[in-house]
């Protein structure tokens, strides 16, 4: 009888035990540590030897009359391959490349789908991606999602803001990427201190 009463308490005791963890632990939200990138892209389009984004598949059309030719055509798909730089100034640093598609997918509104990947290339964070895809309308600023990524930001999820900052020609222009995302990790796992300027963890 004494045995089964000490058995008893001590399932009693585990279960509190249990049940105190439960209501200890942090909720879901709180397993993913908020990310912030601010990058720039330096965009080379037309047809000189800089150009980094090119023709991959013409469209089989019809012409799309509010986009410019020659990559105007219903199903124009180009491929980019942009240098990343830490700021605005092309002469800056050089800290990644943005990889990627878009196509024209409209027969009549200036709307392009996009799928993108930024790579850093130096830093803590040198071979990490974050992924990131969505359409660009002409709006002045542009919304996409980030639907993943490598490395630091293997699951990341969240939402990038773009637009242009600065114009060195017609063919020379750079946007800017304000990536705001959040990754998984561990609820007991101390909070890290930023590795890189170009990462703010809150």
């Amino acid at each position: 009888m004494m045995t089964s009463s000490i058995a008893n308490r001590l399932l009693l005791l585990l279960a509190a035990a249990v049940a105190l963890t439960t209501l200890m632990a942090p909720p879901v939200s709180a397993w993913r540590r908020p990310v912030r990138v601010t990058v720039y892209v330096q965009e080379y389009l037309g047809n000189g030897p800089q150009t980094t984004e090119k023709l991959l598949v013409r469209g089989p059309g019809p012409a799309n009359p509010s986009l410019w030719p020659p990559n105007n055509l219903f199903g124009d798909t180009l491929v980019m391959d942009d240098l990343v730089t830490e700021s605005p100034d092309n002469t800056s640093a050089p800290i990644g490349r943005v990889y990627g598609t878009y196509m024209v997918s409209s027969m009549s509104r200036p709307v392009l789908v996009v799928s993108f990947t930024l790579l850093l290339t130096t830093g803590p964070y040198n071979g990490s991606t974050i992924v990131m895809g969505g359409i660009d309308d002409s709006s002045a600023v542009l919304e996409h999602a980030v639907i993943g990524g490598t490395g630091a930001f293997r699951g990341a999820q969240g939402h990038v803001v773009g637009k242009v900052v600065k114009a060195y020609s017609p063919t020379h222009v750079v946007m800017e990427l304000d990536v705001h995302a959040s990754v998984p990790v561990l609820w007991t796992q101390a909070k890290e201190a930023p590795a890189s300027s170009l990462i703010i963890d809150h």
